[in-house]
């Protein structure tokens, strides 16, 4: 096949418009910020003091009264003058299908239909490995949901779940939201598909999150006794804190926001209480207050964002770059968290999705939004045992979308980029976003694939005019392939060596459309002017 000439180049950009990304200076700084000990918690170290017994060799301050007075007036704080993290009116009246009632000393209770207006809490917790005789045992089931409602045993209960509990009370609160207790997880009455679509409005609507941090499963408990009360003289008199905290190693690097859902539950979440090995931390959109009383201060970046009570509003506001660049940071972070099922990769992320696109006010299918096409699309994958797509087995889940496969992703073009991108005529969503409109183009010259390694260099002769990355496929001939442009840099070569950023498609066995293989960069003059009208499923 001959190369497309220069002419055709510049007939390609004719069906492109130019998208420009503005610059912003480099994300600076890595590390948590402490500051001194603010008017707040030098009246809270006093009120601790007057509450305080001071035999230090047998104080627990991870469940004594003294840390959960600290809670508490964190809360009343944060309630009092943080006005950006107040519940947004549309969530005042939310409330969860089912919740807990923890009221009463005697029992607790499911309660189902509960009107909105109180207060309450949620937990974020590792599974870990129950067996099936311990799920039957503490999840709830169609079998054992009558029963709930008319009340069950607090010693019934695994000790993650039940210091979950403690923590509720402690706080003066009296519902909790649990995922095993409060979705119906096996039986007839089985609701986990609806009820794992309202994780958005659950978090965000939540008085407080309770991350168990510490917990890696349901039996470890994370109110675990810790030997002396930090910043606390045992005669009596403030002493000067040495704070030893790493809210980075202990909560950001923790076994607990390695796990795919708990991605969604933090960054939804309102406020956390993080309940780690070596210290609890209060989080809220001011920073966050650790056990010794001092403030932290995230380093300045993608942490702004997580840490955005009424999340998405700060992406909102900041400009189409930022959102870029944090919408890639979002999903490079998902892909490589843990997933006990596979087949949970679209849903464990599906509530904080859909909340961004309603306020990011763009169309969002499988993990792609529409305003972001140019670079969401160009995913490749990091993992290199290239495993066959994942075994959805009640729905599909297209190709063009990198929450087909398992593990880490990378995106070839990032948001500082200066790119051309097709009219949405010529790429988008078909009607019912099931599969992509696009342009189908054929690879020009005389080139060969040469497997590199990671990658695959895309060769003319000697030289390399290209690179290409396979989604799983070890060896694919050129020749048996076509691509989609999915945008095209605008820098100063000449037009017959512009990079192209491609979609590598082959068509589905059978007919009817095409699906990807893999993604790729190469230079305009080796790619065809020519194209036809298809879809991508």
């Amino acid at each position: 096949m001959a190369s497309a000439s220069a002419q055709g180049s510049r007939w390609i950009y004719a069906d492109f418009k130019e998208e420009w990304y503005y610059d912003l200076d480099e994300y600076l700084g890595y590390q948590w910020v402490r500051h001194s000990i603010d008017k707040f918690a030098a009246e809270l170290r006093r009120k601790l003091l007057r509450h305080a017994f001071y035999n230090a060799v047998s104080f627990n301050l991870r469940s004594s009264p003294l840390v959960f007075l600290l809670l508490r007036k964190w809360l009343q704080n944060c309630d009092k003058n943080h006005p950006e993290c107040r519940r947004q009116p549309r969530k005042e009246n939310f409330w969860p299908k089912r919740v807990i009632y923890v009221g009463n000393p005697k029992k607790l209770t499911l309660v189902e239909g509960q009107s909105g207006g109180e207060d309450y809490l949620v937990l974020s917790h590792c599974w870990g490995l129950p067996t099936a005789e311990e799920k039957k045992q503490f999840c709830t089931t169609s079998e054992n949901y009558g029963a709930r409602k008319r009340g069950f045993s607090y010693d019934q209960l695994p000790k993650t779940f039940q210091d979950a509990v403690q923590v509720t009370r402690a706080l003066q609160k009296q519902y909790l939201w649990i995922d095993a207790l409060c979705i119906i997880q096996e039986g007839p009455d089985c609701d986990w598909d609806s009820e794992a679509k309202a994780m958005a409005d659950i978090f965000a609507g939540a008085y407080c999150t309770i991350a168990a941090s510490s917990a890696r499963g349901w039996g470890d408990g994370f109110l675990k006794p810790q030997p002396d009360p930090p910043g606390i003289g045992v005669q009596g008199t403030p002493s000067t804190p040495t704070c030893t905290c790493d809210f980075g190693k202990d909560v950001d690097e923790g076994a607990l926001m390695k796990r795919a859902w708990v991605l969604q539950e933090r960054v939804l979440s309102r406020r956390i209480i993080h309940f780690t090995a070596a210290h609890t931390y209060c989080e809220c959109g001011d920073g966050v207050l650790c056990e010794q009383l001092t403030k932290l201060e995230p380093p300045v970046g993608k942490q702004y964002f997580i840490l955005d009570p009424n999340f998405p509003r700060r992406v909102r506001e900041s400009g189409f770059q930022r959102t870029a660049d944090f919408v890639q940071f979002l999903f490079r972070k998902y892909s490589t968290s843990c997933l006990s099922f596979a087949t949970d990769r679209d849903v464990a992320i599906y509530s904080l999705v859909e909340c961004m696109g309603q306020v990011l006010e763009t169309e969002v299918r499988y993990g792609i939004f529409h305003r972001f096409f140019s670079s969401l699309l160009l995913w490749r994958r990091t993992y290199k045992n290239k495993t066959p797509p994942i075994p959805y087995e009640d729905r599909t889940v297209p190709s063009w979308s990198w929450m087909a496969y398992s593990g880490g992703i990378e995106f070839i073009a990032d948001s500082t980029q200066v790119l051309m991108v097709p009219r949405r005529v010529d790429l988008g969503f078909n009607k019912d976003g099931e599969a992509l409109n696009v342009q189908v183009r054929k690879f020009g010259g005389n080139c060969r694939v040469e497997d590199k390694g990671e990658e695959h260099a895309i060769v003319d002769g000697t030289e390399q005019v290209g690179s290409l990355w396979l989604d799983v496929a070890d060896q694919i001939r050129l020749e048996d392939c076509s691509c989609v442009v999915v945008s095209i840099a605008r820098d100063k070569k000449e037009d017959a060596r512009k990079t192209c950023h491609v979609l590598v498609i082959w068509e589905k066995a059978g007919g009817g459309g095409y699906e990807r293989v893999g993604v790729g960069k190469v230079e305009a003059q080796y790619v065809s002017s020519d194209c036809v009208a298809g879809t991508l499923w």
